[in-house]
Order: C-alpha cells, then structure tokens, then sequence
C-alpha cells in the first residue's frame, strides 16, 4: 500500500514538472514564434487601406451621400486624425465636459463633418447603414453619426446636446425633417434632451416658415437655426447664414465624368458660376477646393432670399462677410474685359492667386468650425446657468 501511494506521488510530482517545462517552454519560446505572424498581420492590415480606396471607389457611384472632395486629402486627413487623438486623449480630463452629438439626417452634414471639421467616418464604406465619427473642438468634444439606420426612436439619446442636420428643400424632405422635429421635441419634453440645433438646408427660394413654429423665439424648442442660403431671418444672434458646399456625387455619375470634372477645375484658372434657382451654387465650393477662381454672378435671384436694404452684401452675404477672393460681375457682358485682363497675367501670378485662394479656403473653414462651436458653448452654457 505504501509503495502504491509512493509510486502515485512519484507520477504527480513528475507530471507537474513536465507542465511546468511545457508552460515555460510557450512563455519563453512561444512568442517568438508568434512574433512574425504578428508582423504579417500588420503588414496586411497597412495594405487594407489601399484596397479600401479601391473599394470605395466602385461602390460610392451609388450612393447619394457620396462626397468625392476630400479624396485628394486623404493621407492629411489620417493625419489629422492622429493628432485629434492624441488632441482627445489630453482633453479628455475634464476639460472636454461640453459633449455635442449632430445626427446627420441630410447630406449637407457630410460637407460640415468632413470639410469643415475635417473629421472622419467608420466604417469609410458609404453604403453602411450607420456610421460614426469623433472630434474635438475647443471645449467641445463633438461625436457625429449618419447613415439610413439613424432614425426616429431606434437609437439611444445620451447627450443632453444635439445639432440636427435636415433638408427643407422641397415638400417631401420637409415632411421627412417635420418627424425628426416632432421626435426631438419629444425628447426634450421628457427632458431627454436639454439643448437642440437645426442645420437647415433650406429652400431655395427661402420658403422656410414650416420650421417657424419649432424656433425658439416662436415658442418652441429650437434654440439655434444654421440656414443655408440669404434667409431674410438671418440676425446672428439666434439665426445664423451657413455655407453650401460642395455637392454629392450622383449614381448616374461615373468615375471618368468624375475625373474629368476635377481635372477641369484643377486645370481652369477660371470657373464660371452662373445663378441658377440661387446665386449660390455647389460649384462656387468646389472651383474653391482645387484652387479655380469663382467667377460668381452677382445678382438677386427670385424669391424671398437677402434683402439689400437691409443687407448690403445681399446675395451670397456669408462669403462676401469673409472676403471671399471671387471675381463678381454683375452682367456677363464683363466678362470679355476680364477674359483680356487674364491673359496678361503671367503663370507666376496665376500659382500665386491659386495658392491665395486655397488658402483663404482653408481659413473659411477653419473659421466656420471656430464660430460654430463658440455659438453652441455660449448659448447652451448660458442656458444651462438660467
């Protein structure tokens, strides 16, 4: 019996001593194997950009969200990027406490989140049905999210701060915008909500009074309206004039018509931007974004839009407010004066104009992002103290 007993302790002791040379051997040994499949998957994951790209490019002809704008900017963007991280990480102890969501419910929120803050999305693929970005500015750490999931009652609400962005345009995007309203007056009313923002692209003959009954001066809940377009409501104190910016690509579109408009404008000292329903037009921002001069017609078209006695910037008030480097006319019969005036221009002039122009661009938006996010903080932080 003694010698059973001795014999199982035998087998114990040795089983447990070659677990122990097992463990030690994956511990020290076993992550050096590791090690290269590791590498590997690095490797493959810096190649999954490129791909993306490729990607991107086939499927975005789709999609009505689509912005190609930012595409040349891509590399400086992931820059950008980074250092916002690097931005949040520091922030984030206490001094970020002013947290803003914007639901990005119409397509001009593309232009303000990846233009104008120059944030990015995940997942890049714009066919998915929801995605998200993060940002900091200031004070103000901003999260964003978009996408055909994004709607009325089937996300939670866990900011007290939310810009919506909406389109007003026409009769059935009013309808679409109306039940987004009615939902974040919900919330507000159950005080799920604290403080609201519309960013509206509004009509283009600025046939907006749908929305008047939501504003806060009216009695409702809107407490800042960001309007696109010359509305005669605009007073920079509750209301306030936003910009256009570059439109989305359309799915009859293709990647050589996409191609060819964008070596037109970087290739074009000049683009010509005739009104159309409004004197401002996607293609004033995008002559912008390769450094072509905007040569703007500079008339009041019909409806209810600016009001030159009051306003005597009147039409296209907010860039003319910011010095916009354009050449206005009036008539196109000036045109053949300026046409003869270009060719005595020499091309070290013309590199100098299209490096003053970018930017001058660059600045617009930098200072759009500054003024908007100093408006939110004083007006919901002074509401938050009343």
């Amino acid at each position: 019996m003694r010698l059973t007993r001795k014999r199982l302790c035998s087998f114990l002791i040795a089983l447990y001593c070659l677990f122990s040379l097992y463990a030690a051997y994956h511990v020290f040994f076993g992550r050096r194997r590791r090690a290269p499949a590791a590498s590997s998957r690095g490797l493959r994951k810096g190649v999954a950009p490129a791909r993306e790209g490729r990607g991107r490019e086939q499927s975005t002809l789709g999609s009505e969200e689509w912005n190609p704008w930012e595409g040349d900017e891509k590399n400086e963007q992931q820059h950008r990027f980074k250092t916002s991280l690097q931005i949040l990480n520091k922030s984030t102890k206490g001094k970020t406490d002013f947290h803003v969501q914007i639901w990005g419910k119409a397509a001009i929120g593309l232009y303000l989140w990846e233009h104008i803050f120059e944030g990015l999305l995940d997942p890049t693929d714009v066919t998915a049905q929801w995605r998200e970005g993060n940002s900091v500015v200031g004070r103000t750490y901003y999260s964003f999210i978009t996408g055909p999931a994004v709607v009325p009652g089937y996300f939670p609400v866990d900011v007290n701060n939310v810009v919506l962005i909406l389109n007003g345009r026409e009769k059935a995007k009013v309808f679409y915008a109306t039940q987004w309203l009615l939902y974040a007056q919900n919330l507000v009313q159950t005080q799920k909500l604290q403080h609201l923002a519309v960013v509206l692209l509004g009509n283009e003959h600025c046939h907006n009074e749908w929305i008047s009954q939501f504003l806060k001066r009216n009695g409702g809940f809107v407490e800042l309206l960001f309007i696109i377009y010359d509305s005669p409501w605009i007073n920079d104190m509750d209301i306030f004039q936003w910009p256009l910016g570059v439109a989305t690509w359309q799915p009859q579109e293709t990647n050589e018509s996409l191609k060819n408009y964008q070596d037109a404008l970087l290739q074009s000292d000049l683009t010509l931007c005739p009104v159309g329903v409004n004197t401002e037009c996607y293609r004033i921002y995008e002559a912008c974004s390769y450094g072509s001069v905007p040569v703007v017609e500079d008339i009041m078209t019909a409806g209810s839009c600016g009001n030159t006695s009051v306003n005597r910037n009147a039409p296209l008030q907010l860039l003319k407010s910011m010095d916009a480097p354009f050449i206005f006319i009036k008539n196109w019969n000036e045109l053949p004066a300026i046409l003869e005036k270009e060719k005595t221009l020499i091309l070290q002039e013309k590199i100098q104009r299209r490096k003053m122009l970018l930017h001058w661009y660059q600045h617009f938006k930098t200072e759009l992002k500054m003024r908007f996010t100093n408006i939110l903080e004083s007006s919901f932080l002074m509401n938050n103290k009343g």
